[in-house]
């Protein structure tokens, strides 16, 4: 059952250049919930604008198709491979030997290459995979998602199959640890009819 915020405060706040109503949980303006097994972050926030989250060591997991020898190559734009997965198996960088990435003649390199190498360039090669098949690449970096705050004046921001909630991140100056987030007994709701915005919040809170 959820119970319906103050509309005609909403109502009023539609109309004059002021923030707009926010829907904080017991005074938290970032607080978590999850929804169906899916982990959420609530922000609280002016409505109509974006809050700026920035993550360090984001897990993106991005799908890659294997070359016709089976390679698979990647490449970081800061020559980091810190944490690199491949099918779920870590791959270090540091390790690796540098060659040449040989060219691929009727399925087979031109130059044996048995185990995975870097490139001059400081590209990471991996080999041996099915040529045409689909490779799971997980390679972590700092990132910034923006979560875009509704007319009620809240945004979610949701896990992914390519980005899972992070266990820490920052908003502005002020950090946060996702385990220690206020957890709300579900998310709000905001509904509009003709340009007003309504929130509505569980009935338990």
């Amino acid at each position: 059952m959820l119970k319906k915020l103050s509309a005609g405060a909403i109502a009023a706040l539609a109309f004059i250049s002021t923030p707009a109503l926010a829907i904080p949980y017991q005074g938290a303006t970032v607080y978590k919930a999850s929804v169906g097994g899916v982990d959420q972050i609530i922000f609280s926030a002016t409505a109509n604008t974006r809050v700026a989250v920035s993550i360090e060591n984001q897990t993106r997991n991005t799908g890659r198709i294997a070359g016709s020898c089976g390679e698979v190559k990647i490449s970081s734009s800061t020559g980091d491979y810190g944490g690199l997965e491949v099918d779920d198996t870590p791959v270090d960088s540091s390790t690796l030997p540098v060659f040449n990435l040989p060219s691929c003649v009727s399925g087979a390199f031109a130059e044996p290459r048995t185990a995975n190498f870097k490139t001059s360039t400081g590209q990471v090669v991996i080999v041996g995979k099915t040529p045409g098949s689909a490779v799971k690449v997980n390679l972590p970096s700092d990132v910034t998602r923006y979560v875009t705050i509704n007319g009620c004046g809240f945004g979610i921001l949701k896990a992914t199959s390519s980005s899972p909630i992070p266990a820490s991140f920052k908003v502005g100056t002020e950090s946060y640890t996702f385990s220690a987030l206020t957890t709300s007994p579900g998310v709000p709701i905001c509904r509009s009819s003709n340009g007003v915005y309504t929130g509505y919040v569980p009935s338990g809170w």
